[in-house]
């Protein structure tokens, strides 16, 4: 269950890092005025996928505290 935790976050911080780069380059496409409503969208998601990588991040650091406390409590 634990090593599912860790990958669960892993998965999450490659999507993530996927999204961020999408939008990226979204925003560095939008170069027209009327584009502007695609650079907002982008924007905002940039900001989303921001949000879930720190998510996963945390999530990968409490597996980590967890699986330490485990090996403390087997050793």
């Amino acid at each position: 269950m634990i090593s599912k935790l860790g990958n669960t976050a892993l998965q999450g911080i490659q999507r993530s890092t996927q999204g961020l780069a999408r939008s990226a380059a979204e925003i560095a496409r939008a170069t027209q005025p009327g584009d502007r409503t695609n650079m907002t969208r982008a924007l905002v998601e940039l900001k989303q996928h921001e949000h879930a990588a720190k998510a996963n991040m945390k999530t990968l650091a409490a597996h980590d505290r967890m699986l330490g406390s485990l090996l403390d409590v087997k050793a």
